[in-house]
């Protein structure tokens, strides 16, 4: 486990997004992920798919924190 990239449980759905967003701390700093829906999901199924899919997301949002790649915001985008 990386000691310095810490998730929080805090998955919620953002409509101006439309995306799911969780935080996660990157050696102490707030960095904001997102999952947009391309699916024809509706948000509340979205977002609970995602919930079931914690660990998978984090991984791949540690995957692209390790890669650097932020947006210009300094965002995560999944």
């Amino acid at each position: 486990m990386n000691q310095q990239l810490i998730f929080n449980n805090d998955f919620i759905y953002s409509e101006s997004q439309s995306a799911v967003v969780f935080s996660c701390l990157v050696s102490g700093l707030k960095v904001w992920c997102f999952i947009k829906n391309d699916n024809a999901m509706s948000d509340v199924a979205f977002l609970a798919q995602v919930k079931a899919d914690a660990f998978t997301w984090e991984d791949k949002a540690e995957e692209a924190i390790e890669h650097e790649a932020y947006n210009e915001k300094g965002e995560i985008w999944l």
